[in-house]
């Protein structure tokens, strides 16, 4: 009897540590789902909160106006004449597609950038210094050739039906950055010694005021020529130490062209806008796209995190809203507003008068060592060859 009761009391303090087991089991599963229903949530919101950034850029590459001329402004003082166009955002479908605009005038607020114009005034300050230019030309170009790509890859990226970029833009500017970032090292690399031409410069101005005088530095000077012969085996041979200052200046330079292109103003409706409402609207107008993506990875996550049955419920729910049936407004997308026929999608022109100065002329050392327009070390040499024969 004793035994009996024994064994049937083990048996139910299993069974209440198995249903305690089952029970934390449980409430582990769920949360775990709702870990993930979270994390889903914010990755989802990030995404989409690219994919109105990308529509941005397009736009503003389409406007044309991001800094993609050495020749001119923000670079130099020469304004560039930009064609304005409305471009179409918020496309419709159907035979006559209407469109919301969005349009990026070249005004004050828009043609300014801090870098560049930063660089600007100092290359045209009186007591502006070779060696501080030397890093500025690298940077400045470095800057310049990710606005160029940035803005032909972009006004590609444009001519893409708009749902497309909204489900893949993020994912096609993140591997298009990607590849421009390993460019840059490429650049700069070969800009570290392209732009030692700098080391044979000095300024001439000591009077303290108007532009710097740049004159070469020659044999006529000596101590200068040897000095700048100097500095370029220094900096050949910094090279091989420099490979994490020149991570630093490609991180710097795209990081800054991804800043400064979503902080152009555009407008809208008679307003003017910046990027932020573009992405609440492309959450507003793409929610039934966004949402449908995302009770996906709920419904998944169900099946995998809580089992087969509220996996099902999930499904059966979601449909009930779908359908209307459950009162809540999670599917449906809201009306665009100020429609109109679409417009061309051609990128607008942009034309800068600059004038190629005169060219300069070097020395000979000088035409060996880095090269003049037009010519090469090797007809340079045998230029040489035939003074000496003649001779």
């Amino acid at each position: 009897m004793s035994e009996s009761s024994d064994t049937s009391a083990i048996d139910e303090k299993k069974k209440e540590e198995s249903n305690s087991s089952d029970k934390g089991d449980y409430l582990k599963n769920i949360g775990s789902f709702m870990t993930s229903v979270v994390v889903m949530f914010i990755a989802i919101t990030v995404y989409y909160t690219g994919s109105g950034l990308v529509l941005y850029a397009c736009k503003l590459a389409q406007s044309n106006i991001l800094p993609t001329d050495i020749h001119c402004s923000p670079y130099t003082d020469l304004k560039p004449d930009i064609q304005p166009i409305k471009t179409n955002i918020f496309t419709t479908g159907g035979d006559s597609p209407l469109s919301m605009k969005l349009s990026f005038p070249y005004n004050e607020y828009n043609s300014k950038n801090y870098i560049i114009d930063m660089f600007r005034e100092y290359k045209n300050e009186p007591k502006s210094n070779f060696l501080a230019n030397y890093f500025i030309s690298m940077i400045e170009s470095v800057i310049h050739f990710n606005y160029s790509i940035f803005n032909k890859i972009l006004d590609m990226l444009n001519g893409l039906p708009e749902f497309l970029l909204v489900i893949f833009g993020p994912a096609i500017a993140a591997f298009m950055t990607t590849i421009i970032f390993i460019l840059d090292h490429v650049y700069l690399i070969y800009l570290w010694f392209a732009q030692m031409g700098w080391f044979f410069k000095t300024n001439s101005n000591d009077t303290g005021t108007g532009n710097p005088k740049w004159e070469d530095v020659t044999f006529v000077s000596p101590f200068n020529y040897w000095c700048a012969i100097g500095l370029v085996i220094l900096f050949a041979i910094l090279f091989f130490f420099a490979l994490p200052v020149i991570s630093i200046l490609a991180a710097f330079s795209i990081s800054w062209c991804i800043f400064s292109c979503i902080m152009y103003k555009a407008e809208m409706g008679d307003k003017i806008i910046s990027a932020l409402p573009i992405i609440k609207d492309t959450f507003k107008y793409y929610k039934t796209l966004i949402m449908s993506i995302l009770s996906f990875f709920v419904i998944v996550s169900a099946f995998s995190k809580l089992g087969t049955l509220p996996g099902i419920f999930s499904i059966l729910t979601l449909a009930l809203i779908y359908f209307g049936i459950i009162s809540i407004d999670l599917f449906n997308s809201s009306g665009k507003n100020n429609l109109s026929p679409v417009v061309s999608d051609n990128q607008a022109k942009k034309t800068c008068s600059f004038k190629e100065p005169p060219k300069e002329k070097h020395g000979l050392l000088y035409g060996l060592l880095f090269g003049q327009k037009g010519g090469n070390i090797t007809k340079e040499i045998k230029a040489i060859g035939k003074k000496l024969s003649r001779n």
